[in-house]
């Protein structure tokens, strides 16, 4: 194996043992408990995904807000709500590597 994927594993390995990571996977465990709030939550998350990359221009602003009106029942839902906080802080920390790997690297980018 070489040496980067072995760095490679051992960051993955410690980003699963952080906080964050744990409280994202037991709250995912959960929600296969809830198979409609799962596809309801899982509907939102694609359609927030493509609303995010639509490669035509689109009213970001007007195209969200019609999306919390959708589905703004699963923020007052409990356990779609801590799923959703908890992948926001797991996505986050992903964000937070790749962005001090590109500066560290001093790789050009127009980020």
């Amino acid at each position: 194996m070489s040496e980067t994927k072995n760095n490679i594993e051992n960051l993955v390995h410690a980003l699963e043992d952080c906080d964050e990571f744990r409280r994202y996977r037991r709250i995912r465990r959960q929600m296969h408990d809830y198979p409609e709030k799962e596809k309801c939550l899982n509907e939102f998350r694609m359609k927030n995904y493509q609303l995010q990359n639509a490669a035509e221009q689109i009213d970001l602003f007007s195209e969200s807000d019609r999306l919390m009106q959708d589905y703004g029942d699963l923020y007052g839902d409990p356990v779609t709500r801590e799923f959703l906080a908890a992948e926001v802080a797991v996505c986050r920390i992903v964000q937070n590597v790749n962005r001090e790997l590109i500066e560290s690297l001093e790789f050009e980018s127009v980020l």
